[in-house]
């Protein structure tokens, strides 16, 4: 199994996830796969007013019918990404990892790094309810913060690649 890497919000003063996310109004959460750079990057922005103007037009211009009205994404733009992770050659993770991506949208509780970390990153929970699973069954009060609101998913791939396909 793989469990993945944790990266911290020490960039977004907690602004990226519950409570301090929807009290700001949400956010935007961009990643950027790129086998040929070999990274992926992922970027929180909350409150929305924290958007780069480049995103904010990129997701402006997406439906635009006439393409030459679009404007592309330049993730170079952004600022430092809350999360980089380095893929391919030459790290410890094999760009062979990442083919026929899926986009997933989950709220889970109590999944394979959450659960291994509860003791950790709950330890007030812990003390009462000695697994994550004993402790979301027993408050649901606890976890109605815990939702997603989309106003919309953009996939955007350069156009170069596009001929590609």
């Amino acid at each position: 199994i793989n469990q993945g890497c944790v990266a911290t919000d020490l960039k977004t003063e907690g602004r990226s996830l519950g409570v301090p996310l929807n009290a700001n109004g949400g956010g935007v959460y961009a990643l950027e796969w790129d086998p040929v750079y070999r990274h992926i990057r992922t970027w929180v922005f909350s409150p929305h007013g924290r958007v780069p103007s480049n995103l904010r037009e990129a997701m402006r211009t997406a439906l635009e019918e006439d393409v030459g009205k679009r404007v592309a994404p330049d993730t170079d733009t952004w600022g430092l990404p809350y999360g980089h992770f380095p893929i391919g050659e030459g790290t410890n993770c094999p760009s062979g990892h990442f083919r026929n991506m899926r986009l997933v949208i989950n709220l889970a509780f109590c999944g394979s790094v959450s659960g291994n970390r509860y003791f950790m990153d709950c330890p007030k929970q812990f003390k009462k309810f000695k697994t994550c699973n004993e402790w979301v069954a027993s408050n649901p009060e606890e976890l109605k913060e815990a939702y997603w609101k989309i106003r919309g998913v953009y996939v955007y791939e350069r156009e170069w690649e596009r001929q590609w396909t």
